[in-house]
């Protein structure tokens, strides 16, 4: 019984451990071109689609650009394939320094 409960308690902690290494990292994108009523949506689809993003907000500003924020996890994408996405679909971007 106790060599059941060792083994069931490492599997446990092995299991623990490696979902503790990805962690939720908040990214901050300049995206150029968005001029219309319905940029900002396409943005935040094609961001939204990546794998690992959990959530997008694009805030449009009057000069025909936005500021997109990205809450993603960091062990399954990286900044710049969420930038990547944004310019795939047609409106460049660029992950803002920190």
């Amino acid at each position: 019984m106790q060599k059941t409960t060792r083994a069931t308690l490492a599997i446990a902690a092995l299991l623990t451990a490696g979902s503790a290494q990805a962690v939720q990292r908040t990214a901050v994108l300049d995206v150029k071109n968005v001029s219309c009523v319905t940029c900002a949506p396409v943005v935040k689809r094609a961001i939204g689609r990546v794998a690992g993003v959990t959530s997008v907000t694009v805030a449009e500003k009057a000069d025909g650009t936005a500021i997109a924020t990205v809450v993603y996890d960091d062990a399954k994408v990286r900044p710049e394939a969420l930038a990547q996405a944004s310019t795939d679909a047609g409106y460049p971007a660029r992950v803002r320094a920190n």
